[in-house]
């Protein structure tokens, strides 16, 4: 393999590693060694994370021709660090705060991984997380229309005109500013997880054949809601989506730990940051 080539599917993560400056002969004994190229070590701990990384591989399960040429390949990465060293490659501030956002993925990465060791997901929290997201799981569609206005008043008259008696289509001609006006409000079929949170809330908790008699609010402005259909799918069991409802409480799991770690943190976003 190419050496360019090499280092796009390693995604820069070993030459981020090679400019660090904890791997030197002062930190590490003789015996850990297994090259060095311009004084610059290179480790037995590094030559393993690199063979696991790039054969999936020990050490000791290398052919002998695989440990030549991935030793090989990890010294050309040295080669190339040692001379974007020497050319002042790694002082430039882009450079520079690309390496250091690399640190901070991996390093996030890990401790992500450390985390859901110490906490894994229960199979309690797994059964949670499934019937959380049965809807999405099952496929279940919906079809609907909306009424859009910029004023929760505006939505409530609305709301007031159909209790009347008024054609839910009409008024979604003659008043909705969402690009579906026109078409009488009609959104089609989806998924309630492409609609934004609280639009997708209010259609689960709908009738078919109603609509909703308080304003939704979203981003995008005030809503009125009918829903005219409802596609109940059959939901599968949790043995046979057990990987991606993992995936999901697992997320939830980071989730609740980022919250936790934001709570405890002393975070100053300076006098000119919004957030």
């Amino acid at each position: 393999m190419k050496i360019y080539t090499l280092i796009i599917a390693l995604g820069l993560v070993i030459a981020a590693a090679c400019t660090t400056e904890t791997a030197n002969e002062a930190e590490i004994g003789e015996a850990e060694l297994v090259a060095t190229v311009d004084g610059y070590s290179i480790s037995a701990a590094m030559f393993s994370f690199y063979a696991r990384s790039r054969a999936q591989k020990d050490i000791p399960d290398l052919a002998p021709e695989e440990h030549d040429r991935l030793l090989d390949e990890l010294i050309q990465l040295v080669l190339l660090s040692n001379a974007a060293e020497a050319g002042g490659l790694v002082t430039d501030t882009e450079f520079a705060a690309e390496l250091e956002l690399l640190q901070l993925q991996t390093i996030a990465r890990r401790q992500i991984g450390a985390e859901l060791d110490r906490d894994p997901v229960t199979e309690a929290e797994l059964r949670q997380a499934y019937e959380e997201n049965l809807d999405q799981l099952a496929g279940v569609q919906y079809k609907a229309r909306h009424i859009l206005v910029d004023a929760e008043s505006d939505a409530q008259n609305l709301i007031a005109e159909l209790q009347q008696g008024a054609d839910f289509q009409e008024l979604a001609r003659t008043h909705s500013t969402g690009p579906s006006g026109p078409d009488g409000g009609d959104l089609g079929w989806f998924s309630a997880d492409r609609m934004v949170a609280p639009f997708a809330t209010a259609v689960r908790a709908m009738e078919v054949g109603t609509y909703t008699t308080q304003p939704v609010q979203t981003r995008f402005g005030w809503h009125v809601i009918l829903l005219e259909e409802k596609s109940d799918a059959v939901a599968p069991s949790l043995d046979a989506v057990r990987n991606d409802v993992s995936n999901m409480a697992e997320q939830q799991k980071v989730d609740s730990y980022l919250e936790r770690l934001r709570a405890n943190a002393v975070i100053d976003l300076g006098a000119e940051s919004s957030m």
